[in-house]
């Protein structure tokens, strides 16, 4: 745990002082091959080098400082930054100060549906109650100061008091890794290993219109709220590239039920078929074709990506970019996606060797474990989230560490799928900053983060290692807290003065907590969200008494059973595609050779 406190304090000064997008140029600069380093300054790439025309034709004086709980901002006057900053309450007035690269093509802009502070001040007291620290695992009684969205350092004597007693406040969970269109398709994956997931990918998406993709990502956002979340990494839907009024639809529910978001639309330039060799081959003829769609031309891709993000979105919501799999795009369209999104300040995250097959084609198409790849061809920086991890070596860990990249740890996800145990303690050994998340409702079902600490924790336990190199549940807990900002690109909710005012109350009258011994270590190992009474953001309730106040879950009900006949029958056809695909990915995949790749992530049974 000091190594991560350390890590999350040092990343913080950096974004406090704005050297984070000069922190990313200079370990570019140093890091990268010769070969990478004039491509990192947007030559040899058409679509970034007319981007950084365009933005120097835009650059507005230098920025000032953002608000802590705000991702840094470049102090470049790129167009980015310009847009950015017009969010940010009181730096500009609306729509003047910025640059706007083209006209809205998502609808209305975004209904304000939240409820002002409590009692139309500028804050609350939160009297009473026990206050668990992520930094240094204590937890006191205090009283907690919320003011103008921040935890405040005076006593309050001006605001209104609530009183907590018998209660516990946590800091914000963080899900550093999820689907929000996934939502929709909870129970559909009972055997499926990871690539039986891939292959029903299509339908699983498909068939919707912006009211589902709002309803499918609010039924996330209501789970994630009950289990005491307020901030999500949601990695949508996109391939090959998404739809402006689906993205629209996905800021406006986490808008709505007031969470924190990096909306990263999955993108990829090669079908999931085409990417894996020989098994296009093995399936019957057209059948990768009519799946995934034909390979994408990825200047053409890269641009459509771009016009399909061009919109502003509401205070505490920002973007970011998936390409899926790194074997999933090709050199042309991954080295272009990580220019664009850097152009635009937005943050990037991968799905990277998730399952054994992962690591298979990464050594048989390059020769090197898949974080070998992204360092050659100049993806990795502070600003870089690896997801899953599983099939990784300590090599790679120690160049994800050099790189300040994060983690996404997704423990429930890799045993629902079969993946297999990521070794948590050798990344953390490492000097890796870790995150914990759910992934999405088809591979893990539930979003609670409290079940994604306590599968940290046991699964570290299964190694043959002794038990002092276990992961404990203060640990889980600043992973779940701290990691996550850092994935996120937040200021971390340390529940301290001056910091950000995204918290839980937790009742401790639940049997979880009954007799409370050891409060942080009863939250992971038996807490389940049924204790989760209130949760802030911002110092905004969005959670009162187990009830969202941003909408209403009764109507949200009703919606989805209203559209699901006629969702299930827009996908009815490409579903039972991908059912009678699954035969012949399966015995691909019992018959493909398994080359030794000097290690395991899977158990032994005897």
């Amino acid at each position: 745990m000091p190594d991560l406190r350390r890590r999350q304090l040092c990343r913080r000064s950096a974004f406090l002082a704005r050297r984070a997008a000069d922190r990313t140029a200079q370990l570019h600069a140093e890091r990268q091959p010769p070969c990478h380093r004039q491509a990192a300054h947007g030559r040899g790439f058409p679509l970034l080098s007319r981007l950084c025309v365009h933005h120097a034709a835009a650059r507005k004086p230098e920025l000032a400082p953002a608000d802590d709980d705000q991702p840094a901002q470049p102090r470049l006057g790129s167009a980015g930054a310009v847009r950015r900053a017009a969010r940010i309450p009181g730096r500009h007035p609306p729509n003047r100060g910025r640059v706007v690269r083209r006209a809205r093509r998502c609808g209305a802009s975004f209904r304000r549906r939240l409820p002002a502070a409590p009692g139309g001040m500028s804050g609350l007291v939160l009297k009473g109650g026990l206050v668990a620290c992520p930094l240094t695992a204590k937890v006191v009684p205090r009283d907690l100061v919320i003011r103008d969205g921040r935890i405040a350092g005076d006593h309050g004597t001006d605001l209104p008091q609530r009183d907590i007693s018998g209660h516990m406040v946590i800091a914000g969970l963080i899900n550093a890794h999820t689907h929000g269109h996934a939502n929709l398709n909870k129970g559909v994956a009972d055997l499926w290993p990871l690539e039986f997931s891939l292959t029903h990918g299509g339908w699983m998406a498909a068939g919707r219109d912006a009211q589902m993709v709002y309803d499918s990502t609010l039924l996330g956002a209501w789970d994630m709220l009950l289990s005491g979340v307020t901030a999500v990494y949601d990695l949508v839907v996109g391939m090959p590239a998404p739809e402006p009024e689906h993205l629209h639809a996905v800021a406006q529910a986490y808008h709505d039920a007031g969470l924190r978001a990096v909306i990263a639309p999955m993108v990829a330039d090669i079908g999931f078929a085409d990417s894996i060799p020989g098994l296009a081959d093995a399936l019957p003829a057209g059948r990768a074709r009519a799946l995934t769609g034909p390979p994408q031309d990825p200047q053409t891709l890269l641009r459509r990506i771009d016009e399909a993000m061009g919109f502003d979105l509401p205070e505490g919501i920002v973007w970011g970019l998936a390409p899926t799999i790194p074997h999933q795009c090709t050199p042309e369209f991954l080295q272009g996606a990580a220019a664009l999104a850097r152009a635009r300040g937005w943050r990037l995250h991968m799905h990277v060797a998730e399952s054994r097959l992962q690591a298979e084609v990464a050594r048989a198409l390059w020769n090197a474990s898949p974080v070998d790849r992204l360092h050659e061809l100049g993806i990795l920086g502070p600003d870089f989230t690896v997801g899953h991890a599983v099939w990784l070596e300590r090599r790679d860990f120690a160049t994800l560490a050099r790189y300040d990249a994060t983690i996404a740890h997704i423990p429930a996800s890799n045993q629902r799928l079969g993946a297999g145990v990521a070794p948590l303690r050798m990344m953390l050994e490492e000097g890796v900053t870790v995150a914990l998340a759910t992934d999405g409702a088809n591979s893990s079902d539930a979003m609670n983060m409290f079940e994604a600490m306590r599968h940290a924790t046991n699964l570290s336990r299964l190694w043959e290692t002794p038990a002092r190199r276990w992961v404990g549940a203060a640990q889980a807990y600043g992973m779940a807290t701290l990691g996550g900002a850092a994935a996120m690109g937040l200021a971390p909710a340390t529940l301290a003065p001056g910091a950000p005012a995204d918290l839980a109350c937790l009742s401790l009258q639940s049997p979880a907590f009954c007799p409370l011994n050891a409060p942080i270590t009863q939250m992971v190992t038996a807490e389940n969200g049924a204790s989760v009474a209130h949760v802030f953001v911002a110092g905004r309730e969005v959670l009162h008494a187990g009830r969202p106040t941003g909408f209403d879950p009764d109507a949200l009900r009703a919606r989805i059973a209203g559209f699901l006949p006629r969702l299930e029958a827009n996908r009815a056809d490409i579903r039972a595609l991908a059912e009678t695909t699954v035969p012949h990915v399966r015995r691909f995949l019992d018959n493909r050779r398994r080359p030794d790749l000097g290690f395991t992530r899977n158990l032994p049974c005897e």
